[in-house]
């Protein structure tokens, strides 16, 4: 079965007119964009992730090494300090992160639109 390629300016579905190769990177460049944050951001987390399981992990062999119990709760309220501490530090983060985020997908969403209006009116 033959494909046809149809060419920039030709009518697809019958009735909207295809954007050339520029006008489909002005449509798809800020999806890659939003991705590309989205992407770092879990980095980070996963970064966040990392360092804190290890800190958890290191408490866990000092509360099993402690033998006082008094000690031992100081330890145990100490890491949960820390934990919330930290925890708190990094929620304080996602959500500026998400924010920005937020405000990006806006102009995202503001460059697709103008892109697809540019490219569906013929230029």
């Amino acid at each position: 079965m033959a494909v046809t390629k149809l060419s920039p300016g030709s009518k697809a579905a019958g009735f909207m007119p295809l954007p050339d190769s520029g006008d489909v990177s002005q449509i798809v460049t800020p999806h890659l964009h939003m991705a590309d944050a989205l992407i770092a951001r879990n980095i980070e987390m996963l970064h966040f992730l990392k360092a804190r399981f290890e800190r958890d992990r290191e408490m866990i062999g000092k509360l099993a090494d402690e033998r006082d119990p008094m000690k031992a709760m100081s330890l145990w309220g100490e890491f949960w300090q820390g934990t919330m501490t930290d925890y708190s530090t990094q929620m304080t983060k996602l959500a500026t992160s998400a924010s920005g985020l937020a405000e990006q997908a806006v102009r995202a969403a503001t460059e697709e639109s103008e892109a697809i209006a540019k490219a569906t009116a013929g230029k």
